[in-house]
């Protein structure tokens, strides 16, 4: 088994917390600030405790599919997303999203715990890939705030 990757990135959004929840509080936003790979939620949406969240997650014609339950919903300060059903290369998964307000900014910062079938110095370089992609995408969906 590999060694757990204990992977953290944080983002500032020009938003009230408030805003930041509303937003983190469906799950077909993600495929807003998703760019690769393409998301598609096909299951109830919403972040509530004991929800199961299904994805269909398309990398150009293959196509995987990845479910989460979320738990320990702090609204808005928090939630957690446990991964039950995870595409390849993963084969363990738990992020805390965690939300801070200081003024009419929000600190959100993501902390992942994960196992993967690759050796931990590939998987660093994507998750950082794709928290950075996202980072981009809420600073323009929330620059109208």
């Amino acid at each position: 088994m590999r060694n757990s990757i204990n992977f953290t990135y944080t983002t500032k959004i020009n938003a009230p917390i408030e805003e930041v929840w509303s937003f983190f509080s469906s799950a077909t936003n993600l495929s807003k600030i998703t760019q690769f790979p393409q998301v598609n939620i096909v299951s109830d949406p919403r972040t509530m405790e004991g929800n199961k969240i299904e994805m269909v997650l398309s990398f150009g014609w293959i196509k995987m599919k990845w479910v989460s339950l979320i738990r320990d919903v702090q609204k808005p300060n928090q939630f957690v997303d446990d991964g039950i059903k995870l595409p390849f290369p993963f084969i363990q998964w738990s992020h805390v999203h965690a939300f801070s307000q200081t003024g009419n900014t929000t600190l959100m910062e993501d902390h992942v715990v994960c196992k993967s079938v690759l050796p931990n110095f590939m998987i660093k370089p994507i998750l950082n890939g794709m928290f950075k992609g996202r980072e981009k995408a809420l600073h323009t969906h929330f620059k109208s705030f």
